[in-house]
């Protein structure tokens, strides 16, 4: 038996890098954008998790800072995930009422049920 571990909250890798490596080295983001290549408004923005981290800028820290990429990518990965399933009940709840609505309405093949078949597949 698979069994898979799920961390609730994983950290983005930007703000991973920020506390990590560069608050502790007192490191300027001017400073860190020009050694990595970057924009300093680019850098900025993934450090303080507005912007998702890219292959691109993955390479680059890989590069300068030893972290490797394959580890970053992942990190920004499960950031995402978890994203979705921290807002999975809200969307299933849309999504199940919108089907309703186009039952009620359509007459067409009930997607209502169609869901509901989807998700006993997948649940069982």
């Amino acid at each position: 038996m698979n069994t898979v571990y799920r961390l609730e909250n994983p950290g983005h890798p930007g703000g991973f890098l920020r506390r990590k490596v560069f608050e502790p080295r007192n490191l300027t983001v001017m400073s860190m954008a020009s050694l990595l290549g970057v924009t300093r408004q680019s850098l900025s923005d993934f450090l303080n998790e507005k912007i998702n981290l890219n292959a691109e800028m993955a390479f680059r820290i890989e590069k300068v800072f030893g972290f490797n990429m394959e580890m970053m990518m992942d990190m920004q990965s499960r950031f995402e995930i978890a994203k979705v399933r921290n807002r999975e009940r809200r969307l299933q709840s849309e999504l199940l009422a919108k089907a309703a609505q186009t039952t009620k309405a359509g007459g067409q093949m009930t997607r209502t049920s169609s869901l509901t078949a989807n998700r006993e597949r997948a649940v069982g």
